[in-house]
């Protein structure tokens, strides 16, 4: 038999683990091992393979004289794999010279423990990826309520005054582009101070959600509703000229006024001021024409609507108003 061939090991063989294969010298020491060799064995105890051999014993081999094909030793091999354990294999051991083979595979309780480690570490990856996914749906989700928070008013849900300047800015841009009419819709509730003042702020709180509630069913879903103040309230009305606009307002003034909300014994109303976008016109001076226009309500009667004019003296008091579509 060629010596030679014991030389190495092939590269197709070194990562398998299923199968042990190992040189080593008459003294017990290992020159080459493949990758299920080495796994079996725990490296802090050694690879000195003539302290692992015991069944057959290392010394019982060296002491075996190999057929002719090299043959010395085939059936049961015990190896001390380390820590005090112990691992069967079926295999064979040829002897060239004072160089010796040994080419194993693992006996079915190697292949068991070995298969149940697998599925017990498998099991452990899914639960962790399973936990790792529940944590990132839970951070995402806390995300987006925090998100939410920062847009919206806490008590009414409605978007509150840093999204409404936002989406002010951004029409405006819009406008300056396409020249699309754009409205704003700003109002306040008549005599809310009374209200707290005579029911409780519990009740004022109830009062503005129910005043949110009409604004969201009296609008598209294009426009945003938001809330602008204490009791003030504010609709952007993008695509829509005076005429819808308008008629948006006097539909919000008749929802409010018809409906008797308790412990309330009067109808609960607002003053309206009506502004459309003029051209080169920025966010706060388009604001203050249309809060401008509900202090022109406020002053002719309240429970009414204004259209803010250019300047001051345009402004226009609309006390009763014919409805027609929305346009």
């Amino acid at each position: 038999m060629n010596t030679a061939r014991f030389a190495f090991i092939p590269p197709w063989l070194d990562p398998l683990r299923a199968v042990a294969v190992a040189m080593f010298d008459s003294n017990g020491d290992l020159i080459e091992a493949n990758e299920g060799f080495r796994f079996t064995l725990n490296p802090e105890a050694g690879y000195n393979v003539a302290q692992r051999i015991f069944e057959p014993s290392f010394a019982a081999l060296v002491k075996m004289r190999p057929d002719e094909t090299g043959l010395v030793y085939s059936g049961l091999i015990n190896l001390n794999v380390g820590l005090g354990v112990t691992r069967a294999f079926a295999g064979t051991v040829y002897r060239r010279n004072q160089l010796f083979l040994l080419a194993a595979e693992l006996d079915i309780s190697a292949f068991e423990s070995l298969s149940s480690d697998n599925e017990r570490l498998n099991q452990e990856l899914d639960e962790t990826r399973k936990q790792l996914s529940k944590r990132n749906h839970t951070l995402q989700k806390l995300q987006e309520e925090i998100e939410t928070l920062k847009r919206n008013d806490g008590l009414t849900g409605l978007a509150n005054l840093k999204l409404l300047d936002a989406r002010v800015s951004e029409e405006i841009q819009r406008w300056e582009r396409y020249r699309r009419p754009l409205a704003l819709v700003l109002l306040d509730l008549d005599g809310f101070g009374k209200i707290n003042d005579e029911f409780s702020r519990e009740v004022g709180d109830e009062l503005l959600q129910h005043v949110a509630t009409i604004l969201n069913g009296a609008t598209r879903t294009l426009d945003l509703v938001a809330r602008y103040g204490g009791q003030e309230f504010a609709v952007l009305l993008p695509e829509t000229n005076e005429m819808g606009a308008m008629i948006v307002a006097e539909r919000l003034r008749m929802d409010l006024e018809g409906q008797l909300i308790l412990p309330l014994l009067r109808p609960l109303t607002a003053s309206f001021g009506v502004a459309l976008l003029q051209p080169e016109e920025i966010r706060d001076a388009y604001y203050a024409r249309a809060g401008r226009a509900v202090k022109f309500a406020k002053a002719h009667g309240k429970n009414c609507i204004a259209m803010a004019g250019v300047i001051a003296e345009c402004d226009h008091l609309y006390q009763s108003f014919v409805q027609e579509p929305h346009v």
